[in-house]
């Protein structure tokens, strides 16, 4: 016969016999199967052994009991439950049917017995493995609970009790469609709807608290094998939602930022950029990712710069500056940029963010303003407040490092005056004009050619050696302006007059170099102008006044 039981089939070969019931309850005789309990049939049956030698010791007094109770309440059959001992001694549990035989005056006991070892075994790790799994799921601090077709709750595990505010035995009392909010009932009942209900689901609820707070979840449910309902865990995502809601806030925050962002990975290949940066820059979002911020660079950005920015954000730390850019279409743009590390969970840096300010306006305004403050209007060269910030610093450098010297070229136009009368100021500025453009050409780029005023002008040279290198320049000067000047209908021929001071010949003061040249400006015009002349000690006479 066979046991049938979840899915476990057990098969039992049972041993039928007959016996007497005295005191030693001795076997009549054994129709078969009692080798599997490792005796013989003959062993039984020639009184070698009595039926109760196999009974094991703790069943044998409620064994002898329940015969006597049964013989005397004279019904047909009984069945028995023990657990008899095997020829080697191991113990095996048994189902015994008996009934009553009465050959002549005697009583004699039939038995049937199956051997129920495996079985009870089987029941023992079933137990153990509900008890197993009704820990888990006690344990377990997602929420757990078992309904059937009707959506009613039949358990429900403590952590769900906790997340719901509710004793089990209120869960029960109520179907699941109850707790959960009126927005989402269509979707749950929809998602496991009887008779219809769908192996599997997940889905985002709100259900309410037993104190009425409304609580984010997810509930993901399994049908049941036998279609008697479904099982569920159910997730608190509150924090999970309300984080998702921040996120949103900022994706929408940077979005719509008014300031251009940018996020790159360790390595400095984009990954995002927002619209602003796309409006600024020109590039299209999938043109700009998978390159690097230098498609916006200029050869302009000094590469100390670039190093300085580097080492500060690779050192975990916030850079902050303004930094020259060029757009897709080459336009130029000025941005006040702050670059911040990200770091992981380990410490270490994963991305770099950059958020920056187009200040191009403000910038143009600002250089405005500066042209203003430190260049002549007129003619566009620095003015008197330049020149002086500019040789203070040279002659600084010079104390500190005892290198090449610099030079003062100070230089008057001869009777420009006359010519300001005569031709009227118009005349005379775009003549100044044009004496700054000369005087420019005769110079370097590192040096300054400034205006003081009116037809006066000074040139600051940087790396002077020797006084024959500002001799030369000023023999240029001179042969410059020499040559003719054509304005409107007019043509002019003008000269000038030229000091020269030298430090650190002459000194290393900058109020003593531009006295020094203004001196030797002085003796070029009273040594009939149209000449230069360097400054000598023979001056000195003139500084008492100093």
């Amino acid at each position: 016969m066979g046991l049938s039981g979840k899915g476990l089939t057990i098969q039992s070969q049972p041993i039928c016999f007959t016996w007497r019931f005295e005191a030693e309850w001795p076997v009549l005789s054994v129709t078969k199967n009692i080798d599997q309990f490792g005796y013989t049939a003959a062993s039984f049956q020639s009184k070698l052994h009595l039926f109760s030698d196999i009974i094991h010791p703790d069943d044998k007094e409620r064994v002898a009991a329940e015969i006597r109770t049964f013989l005397t309440a004279n019904t047909e059959s009984f069945q028995q439950v023990y657990s008899i001992i095997t020829h080697s001694g191991e113990i095996r549990d048994v189902c015994v049917y008996s009934g009553v035989l009465k050959p002549g005056d005697h009583t004699v006991l039939y038995s049937i017995v199956h051997d129920k070892t495996l079985q009870r075994q089987a029941e023992v790790a079933l137990v153990k493995s509900e008890q197993q799994f009704r820990t888990a799921i006690e344990t377990t601090s997602e929420g757990f609970l078992i309904a059937d077709n009707h959506f009613n709750i039949t358990f429900a595990n403590h952590a769900l009790c906790q997340l719901t505010g509710y004793e089990l035995a209120e869960l029960k009392t109520n179907s699941i469609t109850h707790y959960i909010a009126s927005k989402f009932k269509h979707i749950f009942t929809s998602a496991l709807n009887h008779p219809g209900i769908q192996q599997y689901c997940r889905e985002d609820l709100i259900i309410s608290h037993k104190n009425g707070q409304s609580i984010n979840v997810r509930l993901t449910a399994t049908a049941m094998n036998d279609n008697t309902g479904f099982f569920a865990f159910i997730s608190n995502i509150t924090a999970h939602k309300q984080n998702e809601v921040q996120l949103q806030k900022l994706s929408r925050a940077v979005e719509h930022s008014a300031s251009s962002i940018m996020i790159t990975d360790k390595h400095g290949i984009i990954e995002y950029i927002n619209p602003r940066f796309c409006e600024v820059t020109g590039y299209s979002e999938s043109e700009a990712i998978g390159q690097t911020p230098s498609i916006i660079s200029t050869k302009e950005t000094p590469p100390a710069c670039h190093e300085e920015l580097w080492s500060t954000i690779l050192a975990g730390k916030n850079w902050h500056g303004e930094t020259f850019n060029r757009t897709k279409h080459g336009a130029y743009y000025w941005s006040l940029m702050s670059i911040s590390p990200v770091m992981d969970d380990r410490g270490e840096i994963s991305h770099f963010i950059s958020v920056s300010e187009d200040i191009t306006t403000q910038k143009d305004q600002q250089i405005k303003i500066e042209k203003i403050a430190l260049y002549d209007p007129l003619t566009g060269l620095a003015n008197r407040r330049l020149l002086y910030d500019r040789l203070n610093q040279s002659t600084e450098i010079l104390n500190r490092q005892k290198d090449a010297g610099i030079g003062v070229i100070m230089l008057d136009l001869d009777h420009f005056k006359t010519i300001n009368d005569t031709y009227g100021h118009d005349i005379g500025d775009e003549l100044l004009k044009e004496v700054s453009h000369r005087l420019i050409n005769c110079v370097r780029s590192e040096d300054t050619v400034s205006r003081l005023g009116g037809d006066e002008f000074t040139l600051l040279l940087q790396d002077v050696s020797t006084p024959a290198t500002v001799q030369l320049i000023a023999q240029k000067i001179l042969k410059s302006l020499r040559r003719g000047i054509n304005i409107e209908q007019y043509n002019f021929h003008i000269t000038c007059s030229i000091g020269i001071s030298i430090a650190p010949l002459h000194a290393y003061e900058s109020k003593v170099l531009l006295k020094y040249a203004d001196l030797a400006l002085y003796k070029a015009k009273n040594c009939g102008r149209n000449n230069f002349q360097f400054f000598d000690t023979s001056l000195d006479v003139t500084l008492s006044d100093t």
